[in-house]
């Protein structure tokens, strides 16, 4: 019973972990090829993510956007 309860518990945690983190994405508008960050992906079509795919804080998305050669003198 007490494993039971465990597991469950265990299960329920690792699936709202995600959902409760802030996640940041560096999306390039397909037209006019300037990227940005987001704090949720893309609508279809409206962009596309670049880079590593969700990053965890701001800064780290920031910073991978300097350095990416699809992204240079875009700004933020």
């Amino acid at each position: 019973m007490i494993k039971r309860l465990l597991v469950c518990l265990g299960t329920v945690v690792a699936l709202t972990t995600p959902a409760l983190s802030a996640q940041f994405y560096i999306v390039q508008n397909p037209t006019t090829g300037r990227c940005t960050i987001a704090d949720q992906p893309p609508a279809p079509g409206a962009g596309i993510i670049v880079g590593d795919g969700a990053y965890g804080d701001r800064a780290s998305a920031e910073r991978d956007m300097g350095t990416m050669a699809a992204c240079m003198g875009t700004g933020g």
